[in-house]
């Protein structure tokens, strides 16, 4: 308990007495819901091939400039959201998120939304934290699955940075502090992001979700195989795993380059992958370097076709490999929550 109270008083030996950290103080917790430019709130996602509207998340403008150029950023930590159609429990449909001005996505096809987000009770906790600065743009692209079009909110938690705060005038080294973090952050969003992988595959009827696979009908007798590429511009470190799927299955997972496999035989859905409200994560992180594929063997446990939606979730590196530590210690951010727990394994 000090030292959570620790962090935002600081001894004044001029004074003989404590004081408050004013920069701490200057780092609240905020919601981050997104800008709606087709529709008003809550958004409209059609049934497929219905045309889903266009999103983004975007923080706050700087108030008055004496920020040095960060404007107001915000500090995305987890992602939470509702359905009022479907239940946010049963919510049946896709997302895609991009940075729209650096051109970087997060995933390398679209994600099951119970794969990436959660509820205000369960929230979707990044395992590394986004850092969005004022002007700075995420698109966030919503396909239903199947069902009838449905009504959702959309919402990024995290933490509201004001290094423009009056308070900070009085506090020049406060401000110099606060601007010093956000320096910190500004590189390390360059070389580490959040990042989701799914599948490679693309279903050719036309209408399945890319990323999905469906393996065929067949309990213990229907197989798929399918593949997906880290890419070459990062590595991928992840820290777990969710799925969605209309039925049960089983699976084993092979990194096709070393043949390294994270199981020694195949394991049921039921007993190796929870979803975004209470998702499996690993005991330690998994690093998959740039460049190579993972491959997964599908089994299905049911009598019908099974639509299997599977994510892993983690952080993208962009390092060259014999660099992937030094980066990371480089780019350290000590962030205000900087205490891990089993449910928030912290990379910082």
């Amino acid at each position: 308990m000090l030292r959570q109270v620790d962090k935002f008083l600081r001894y004044n030996p001029a004074h003989r007495q404590f004081e408050p950290v004013r920069w701490r103080r200057e780092i609240l917790p905020s919601w981050l819901t997104i800008r709606d430019t087709d529709s008003a709130l809550p958004i409209s996602v059609p049934v497929s091939p219905g045309t889903p509207p266009l999103t983004i998340f975007q923080p706050y403008s700087s108030v008055n400039g004496a920020d040095q150029g960060f404007g107001t950023p915000f500090e995305m930590r987890s992602l939470i959201f509702q359905d009022d159609v479907d239940g946010t429990a049963a919510a049946n449909f896709t997302v895609m998120l991009k940075e729209v001005g650096e051109a970087r996505e997060f995933m390398n096809n679209p994600v099951h939304i119970r794969t990436i987000a959660g509820s205000g009770q369960f929230p979707a906790i990044l395992r590394e934290p986004y850092m969005f600065l004022s002007q700075h743009n995420v698109s966030a692209k919503f396909v239903k699955v199947a069902g009838p079009t449905t009504q959702m909110r959309f919402y990024a938690a995290g933490a509201q940075y004001y290094p423009w705060s009056p308070t900070l005038i009085q506090y020049p080294a406060d401000k110099r502090e606060l601007l010093k973090l956000l320096s910190q952050w500004m590189n390390r969003r360059k070389s580490v992001t959040p990042f989701w992988l799914t599948t490679d595959n693309v279903p050719q009827d036309g209408l399945t979700p890319p990323g999905s696979v469906t393996i065929p009908a067949g309990a213990g007798t229907g197989k798929f195989q399918t593949t997906a590429k880290i890419g070459d511009d990062g590595h991928f470190e992840a820290y777990g795993w969710c799925a969605v799927s209309t039925g049960k299955f089983a699976l084993d997972l092979v990194e096709t380059k070393t043949k390294q496999t994270l199981m020694n035989g195949q394991v049921s859905n039921v007993n190796s992958v929870g979803s975004s409200f209470l998702p499996t994560l690993f005991p330690s992180p998994y690093l998959i370097p740039a460049g190579y594929r993972l491959r997964w063997n599908f089994l299905n446990l049911t009598a019908a076709p099974n639509l299997v939606f599977f994510t892993l979730f983690g952080r993208k590196i962009y390092a060259p490999i014999s660099q992937v530590a030094e980066t990371l210690q480089r780019t350290a951010v000590p962030t205000p929550a900087d205490s891990p727990t089993m449910l928030v394994p912290s990379p910082l």
